[in-house]
Formats: structure tokens, sequence, C-alpha cells
């Protein structure tokens, strides 16, 4: 391995970060560690200290950018909530399936981060240009983004897990049910399901809060 001192190798918080997300893509988030990382950014693990205080702090370094990833256009009306929200709603659902670590960070861990703080401004704006309080607002965007974890999880989780034919209980499903059920499970297509669910969620928004 090649040391070089940490200005030489261009070293900053967010190309760490952006480093160690490619690391938890490829080997999850068991397999970071503070000495594997800096062996593939060249430099000793020591160097990496200057920019994350410990393991924690570079998980959060990892949530920043990961929260930096998803896209929030700015050129959408502010008081056109549907747009935003789909638009918002897709580019999270996005990060999280392109990341395989990024729903259990976004899940289990604060992130009282600017980047964070960014997005949520994004959506509670949107819907306060509706004329939603702070409280309605909050209310509203939480249902999109726990629609979107939910989503991203049983995808990823239980569906994956029958979609590759194990998990399936012969007790309770025959064999015949249970090739056609994973038949069916695999047919689906992700994204027309999510767009499905999205549908649901923007309608219930706006008969909820008689939104336009």
């Amino acid at each position: 391995m090649s040391n070089v001192s940490a200005d030489r190798a261009g070293l900053s918080r967010s190309t760490i970060a952006r480093k160690a997300l490619e690391m938890t893509d490829e080997v999850g988030l068991a397999g970071l560690s503070m000495r594997k990382l800096g062996a593939s950014l060249g430099v000793e693990a020591m160097s990496l200290y200057h920019y994350v205080a410990n393991k924690d702090d570079l998980l959060n370094a990892v949530l920043e950018q990961i929260y930096l990833e998803i896209e929030l256009p700015d050129d959408i009306e502010p008081e056109d909530w549907e747009t935003s929200v789909r638009t918002g709603l897709r580019s999270f659902h996005d990060v999280l399936i392109r990341h395989p670590a990024a729903l259990e960070l976004v899940s289990t861990r604060p992130a009282p981060s600017v980047e964070a703080y960014q997005v949520l401004t994004w959506g509670l704006t949107r819907f306060m240009a509706c004329g939603l309080d702070l409280m309605a607002a909050t209310k509203a965007l939480h249902l999109g983004i726990s629609f979107v974890l939910g989503f991203t999880s049983t995808e990823t989780g239980v569906l994956a897990v029958v979609r590759s034919g194990e998990g399936l209980n012969p007790g309770v499903m025959s064999a015949e049910q249970g090739a056609e059920a994973i038949r069916l499970i695999s047919e689906l297509q992700s994204q027309s399901v999510f767009e499905s669910g999205l549908d649901g969620i923007v309608a219930g928004l706006r008969e909820t809060y008689d939104l336009p």
C-alpha cells in the first residue's frame, strides 16, 4: 500500500464518505472498517481520524452522503405538491435500492445533519405552500417517508427471500402452491408496484388534508 499524506491523497470528509459508501455496497456495513477504508484510499487508517472522529462518526458521514444523493429538483413550483411528492419519494426509493446499507442507516440512525435537514425542509415547504400548518405538513411528510421505507424493506427482505424459494413452509403450502407463489411474486415489477403505492399515498394525502 502506498502511504501518502492525507493532503496529498486529497482526503476530505465527503471523499471518505463516498468511498465508505462504495465499500458498504460491496461488503456491507459489517465489512466496513477504518483500516480497510484507509487501505482503499491509499493512506493509513489514522489519517482518516482528521476527518471522522471514529467508526460511529464515519457511519454518520455515510448517512450524510446518502441524503446528498436524494435528488430534490428546485424547478418544481412550490405549490405543485403532487409532483414534488412523487419526485422526492421516487428519488428516495432509488437511493435506498442503489445502496444496500442505506435502508439500515436511514432507519436506525438519527440524522442531525445539514444534509438531512435540507431534505426535510424541502418536503415540508412543499406541503406548507398548499396551506398546511407545520404539524399537518410533518404528518404528511412522515406518511410518505414511512411508505418508502416499508416498501423498500419488504422488497429487499421478505420478497427477496420468497423469490429465492427459501422460507416457504411446506406444512402450509404445497409444492405446487409454493412454486406458483414464487412465480407470481417474481413477475411483480417492483417499479410498477411502487408507483401503484405512490398513487395511493397521493390520493390519501389529497383526501386527508383536502389538498388541490
